[in-house]
Formats: C-alpha cells, sequence, structure tokens
C-alpha cells in the first residue's frame, strides 16, 4: 500500500523526466536553473602525508542554462571536517592521530564549468555534451599539528588549482536512463593530496557511469559506479546504491551509500542532497 501511495503521488507530483544521479549528470542541458545542497561521509582514504582519513564534506552548486544548449556550473565545496593518522615515513609526528578541518574539499576544488550540448534525444535518440572549466582550492584544510611560524609542523598545507574537460552521455532504454561522463582532471601546486608522495602536479581520469531505473514513478532506485585516478598511485574506485525523490515540480530529495572497492579512496560511506529546481 505504501509504495501504492508514492506511485499515487508521483503520478500527479513527480518531474517530467527522471531525476539525475548524485554523481553523474545527464548530458542533457535541460531548461531549468538548479541549485543543490550536499553531505557526504566518507572513511579510510589516504592523502600525502596522512592515511587512515575520516570525516565528512559539504559543497553547494549552482547551474544556469541559456540559449537552449549551453549551462554554465559553479561547484563550491565549502567544509570539510575528519580526523587521520600521520603516515608512519613522516619526519614530524609519524603515526599520530591528527584532527583535519577547513572551508574546502578534498579533491574537489571551487570550480566554474561550461557545458555545450552537441547531440539531442530527438535527433540522434541520445544526449551528447562537452564540459570544461576549473578552479582553485577554496581555503586550505588545516590541522591540530599545524603551526605557521614552523615548517616542520605542517602536515597538511592543502593548496593548488585544477582544471577539468570531458564529455557526457545519456540514452532512455526499456528499463530507465544510462548516463556516463568521462573525464578528465589535471591538477597543479596541488600540496599534500597525492597519495603517491609529494607531488604537487598530477593528471586523473573521472569516470562515472550509472541507471536510473523508473519502477514507481515517484522512487527512483539509480546504480553509479565512478572511477578517479592515474591507474598507479591514487586510485578510487565506488559503487553507489541510491534512491532519489522528487517532491513537486522544484525539489528532489536524494540519498545513497558510497561503497569503496580498494585503491587510496574512501572504503565506506554516505550521503544526501537537496535539489532545487526554477
Amino acid at each position: 500500500m505504501l509504495v501504492a501511495a508514492f506511485c499515487l503521488l508521483g503520478s500527479t507530483f513527480s518531474l517530467a523526466g527522471p531525476p539525475e544521479p548524485m554523481r553523474t549528470t545527464y548530458a542533457e542541458i535541460g531548461t531549468r536553473a538548479e541549485a543543490k545542497l550536499g553531505i557526504e561521509s566518507f572513511s579510510d582514504v589516504e592523502l600525502d602525508e596522512v592515511d587512515n582519513f575520516d570525516g565528512w564534506t559539504a559543497s553547494a552548486e549552482a547551474s544556469i542554462p541559456f540559449a537552449e544548449r549551453f549551462r554554465l556550473r559553479l561547484v563550491y565545496p565549502f567544509k570539510t571536517d575528519g580526523d587521520a593518522r600521520i603516515k608512519k615515513d613522516q619526519p614530524a609526528f609519524p603515526g599520530e592521530k591528527v584532527d583535519i578541518e577547513g572551508y574546502g574539499g578534498v579533491y574537489d576544488f571551487f570550480t566554474l564549468s561550461f557545458e555545450h550540448q552537441l547531440f539531442f534525444a530527438p535527433d540522434r535518440g541520445y544526449n551528447f555534451s562537452y564540459y570544461l572549466g576549473g578552479g582553485t582550492k577554496a581555503d586550505r584544510l588545516d590541522t591540530t599539528k599545524y603551526n605557521p611560524w614552523e615548517k616542520s609542523f605542517d602536515i597538511i598545507n592543502h593548496t593548488g588549482n585544477v582544471f577539468h574537460a570531458g564529455i557526457k552521455y545519456d540514452r532512455e532504454q526499456s528499463f530507465g536512463r544510462v548516463l556516463a561522463n568521462l573525464g578528465l582532471r589535471y591538477y597543479w601546486q596541488a600540496d599534500d593530496i597525492y597519495p603517491g608522495g609529494n607531488k604537487g602536479t598530477f593528471g586523473a581520469a573521472d569516470l562515472k557511469a550509472a541507471v536510473v531505473f523508473s519502477p514507481w514513478k515517484m522512487i527512483y532506485p539509480v546504480l553509479e559506479a565512478t572511477y578517479f585516478g592515474d591507474f598507479s598511485d591514487l586510485n578510487q574506485f565506488s559503487i553507489l546504491p541510491e534512491l532519489l525523490w522528487p517532491i513537486g515540480k522544484h525539489l528532489e530529495l536524494k540519498a545513497g551509500a558510497n561503497i569503496g572497492l580498494g585503491g587510496t579512496g574512501s572504503q565506506f560511506g554516505g550521503q544526501a542532497q537537496m535539489v532545487v529546481y526554477f
């Protein structure tokens, strides 16, 4: 009865198309501006000078379409808080616990992106677009072992810049909607985030794919798979089961889990997101 009630509610209030997963985004530009607020937890992340990094991060995002085929997207990771263990090969405080906190993200920076849709589903049967953009670290992440007057206390000094570019694809199938994002990121002057050592300049593949199922019209199950890394010392594999719930024409609520499949990224975490459309 509960599922039937959700379906009845969804037939009246749901959006015209399936909602978007939390990581992978549609190639279709759409016609509405949107604002997102999200939070996610993570565990056992490895960085340059620390490992066993557990905590949470929060971000905000705003995007606006124009001229039917373009969109500007602004992403602002505004808070990270957690604790980690200083690696045993570090010259200062090896093996000690340390708190990490700051007004920014870890690998996600404050960025502005331009998106351009090239092909449309009514003409080709699928949507296809590309994106490019870049940005910088919003603010540094400090630790309880940090001392601005003594460099040996600088366990983490998270700074840097990033450029990113890639392509997007989505297509309707009989069981739901399939989408994929294939991108690259290039970091420079990025201190203390590469797990393979003190490497401030590096590239990373940013690969995402998802299926949005629509069995009930109101609640949309999603399965995402992501990879972020350079196929060397930086490797983050994740599977993300999610549930998406559109409430009316202007609001979506989303929740899911982040299950790591080894590598240097999060081994397990949760995530939630709210989206408002205009």
